[in-house]
């Protein structure tokens, strides 16, 4: 008889879980507090179609995902295209691409411009170096690029992502991310042609034809011992028993629900905070710029950045309109994420209007989404504190946000988590 699993979370982890856990020939329930599966990869339904919340693209190099792509039958669908990047500063525009943009680039000297060439090439080939660990990223650039440099274009792209903690990251994680970015030498990212939304249909469809169950709308209130097995306590139904749970939750929310178990107190009072994000779409006319990302720095803005997805996403997706993404990497308790949604609107639509006068864009239509847990905030000497993936052998098991370290929160990197915690868990539970 096979065994029966609870997965806990319908985000890419949860799915990608689920997933290999059926793949083990045992029995999944997974259950998803919010009414519809993705996480931050879920989309809305626009027009005819669907459009994603947030922004999202792969790198030729997410081999976890492009692995998942190819099981789930989508390889077909994966686009890539050369994308660039741009540089807003002080409300003009810099390509930042190759290394003859970066001579370019002048609100630097020229021997600040050829130190960042040579840290990029650093991080290109040592981005995973695990002394980084150990010191902060603001003194490890200061270090590797001077303190103007540091000023003009690092402190500043640190404090869009992480706000004002940004002085607590260690420098493991932002060379690992630029290791990541840089290892090729054309920028190139892919896309699904139907959007992530296939993806998450495709792993939907495949466990419900494999007659596994998937619960919407019903978040897990607690998890329990229960003899040789797990109970899990939700609102309006009996108790569910299970042989082993996996929840995917971040780290805080599966410590609130493990708070009556066993659990190793390294585990129980590991502190971890979480970045969250609120994200302006503004569907337009016309295109801003040739830029898949150009962050905004000393120019009088709202928003830190704009992601044009229409640089890398087929028009066809958003009835031949131009999709960007204004974002602000923000805490959850921050004033800007508690502001309301049409002020925020107002603000990006004014920053839209300020910084690409010479566009001739219009907005067609804007929504505003929020998300409160993006972006763990690290700090230093974290990879000595990363949780373990095993809380109760052959019982219960965690792969969440808080195992990426060093690596940027994506897709990518999810799946990569998924796959090291199911590898443990096949060596504790038979089959």
């Amino acid at each position: 008889m096979s065994l029966h699993a609870a997965v806990i979370g319908g985000g890419i982890s949860g799915l990608a879980a689920a997933h290999r856990v059926a793949a083990l020939g045992h029995q999944v329930t997974l259950f998803e507090g919010a009414d519809v599966l993705g996480g931050l990869g879920s989309t809305f339904p626009y027009r005819d179609g669907h459009l994603e919340r947030f922004y999202h693209c792969l790198l030729p190099n997410d081999d976890a995902l492009i692995g998942f792509i190819r099981e789930l039958g989508l390889e077909t669908e994966l686009l890539w295209r050369e994308t660039r990047m741009g540089f807003l500063y002080q409300r003009r525009d810099y390509p930042l691409n190759t290394a003859a943009d970066l001579l370019r680039f002048d609100p630097l000297s020229l021997h600040e411009r050829l130190r960042l060439g040579l840290m990029a090439i650093w991080a290109r080939y040592r981005g995973v170096s695990m002394d980084l660990d150990e010191i902060t990223a603001a003194d490890w650039l200061r270090r590797m690029a001077g303190e103007r440099a540091f000023e003009i274009l690092w402190k500043p792209l640190l404090a869009a992502k992480i706000g004002d903690r940004y002085s607590e990251i260690p420098a493991l994680w932002l060379s690992s991310r630029l290791s990541r970015e840089k290892n090729t030498k054309l920028e190139r990212k892919g896309y699904l042609s139907g959007g992530y939304q296939s993806l998450i249909d495709a792993f939907a469809q495949l466990l419900q034809e494999r007659g596994h169950t998937i619960h919407l709308n019903k978040p897990v209130r607690s998890i329990a011992l229960d003899g040789a097995g797990m109970v899990l306590a939700l609102d309006d139904v009996p108790d569910m028993h299970f042989d082993y749970v996996i929840c995917t939750l971040p780290l805080t929310a599966c410590q609130q629900l493990m708070a009556d178990l066993p659990v190793d107190p390294r585990l129980r009072d590991l502190s971890l905070d979480y970045q969250g994000v609120v994200c302006g779409m503004f569907l337009l006319d016309k295109p801003l710029s040739p830029y898949y990302w150009m962050p905004f720095v000393d120019s009088g803005s709202t928003a830190q950045g704009v992601i044009e997805m229409s640089n890398l996403m087929p028009l066809e997706r958003s009835q031949g309109l131009y999709v960007n993404y204004l974002v602000n990497y923000t805490h959850r308790d921050s004033e800007l994420f508690t502001r309301g949604e049409e002020e925020l609107l107002e603000l990006y639509q004014r920053d839209l209007e300020a910084l690409f006068p010479r566009s001739g864009a219009k907005v067609i239509d804007r929504f505003l989404f929020k998300a409160p847990f993006v972006e763990p905030i690290w700090t230093v000497g974290y990879q000595q504190r990363k949780p373990p993936y095993t809380v109760i052998p052959g019982r219960l098991y965690m792969a969440t946000t808080a195992h990426l370290y060093p690596k940027v929160n994506s897709w990518n990197s999810c799946c990569e988590v998924v796959d090291e915690m199911i590898s443990e868990l096949t060596l504790q539970i038979a089959p």
